[in-house]
């Protein structure tokens, strides 16, 4: 357990000291495990990638982070008749897992109560 997590520091590029290669790898990684995660038809990314770290960093500088794309898709189902759809994908660097859900809401204004 302890061998496995401490591989994962090493992949896994520290935030404010990697090279740009460490997080060119990273945005590849980002990018593929949300682009597999997505239940949307042809998926695309739309904008950048935004990263929020959620623990302190390490005693070797490592600071963990959760990354997060905007995805863009057409919804498979026939009855959506090959309506566009949105989703946001949540990557959690510690885990290396993709989570989507539906972002649609994301550009519309919202009620006031």
């Amino acid at each position: 357990m302890v061998l496995g997590l401490a591989l994962l520091a090493l992949m896994a590029p520290p935030v404010g000291a990697s090279s740009p290669a460490a997080w060119r790898a990273y945005e590849q990684e980002v990018r593929s495990a949300c682009l597999k995660a997505s239940r949307l038809a042809q998926p695309r990314v739309l904008g950048g990638r935004i990263d929020v770290p959620v623990a302190e960093a390490t005693p070797s500088g490592i600071t963990l982070l959760i990354s997060a794309l905007l995805l863009e898709g057409t919804y498979p189902q026939s009855h959506m008749g090959g309506r566009k759809g949105r989703e946001l994908c949540l990557f959690e660097q510690r885990t290396r897992q993709a989570t989507v859900a539906e972002a649609e809401a994301l550009d519309r204004p919202r009620p006031q109560p």
